[in-house]
């Protein structure tokens, strides 16, 4: 741009300039958000009611057993669970609690 000749040769009017394209109206898409959705199965909802109910039985067990857990710890830091004896005393008794898997 040359604006040496602005007045004496021609004026520059910007507004002028602006072809018919720009001056049109435009539409703009705004997206929507996507929504998620889940579905449980049936089997899920059992599993899940199955882990309450065990959940449910610990809180009404009462009691203090924060030196039941105490022990355990101390024979879990110990190494006396890694056994064989100790891992089938422990299926045993979950077997004979009714513990069993979905």
């Amino acid at each position: 741009m040359d604006i040496r000749t602005v007045g004496s040769r021609g004026s520059i009017e910007r507004a002028s300039d602006r072809s018919k394209k720009a001056d049109a109206q435009r539409d703009v898409l705004i997206p929507a958000a996507t929504r998620d959705s889940a579905q449980i199965s049936s089997a899920s909802r059992a599993s899940a009611a199955a882990v309450e109910g065990l959940a449910e039985r610990a809180r009404s067990a009462g009691g203090d057993r924060s030196q039941i857990v105490a022990d355990a710890m101390k024979k879990l830091l110990g190494g006396e669970l890694d056994s064989r004896a100790a891992i089938e005393s422990a299926a045993r008794a979950m077997l004979d609690r009714g513990f069993k898997t979905v």
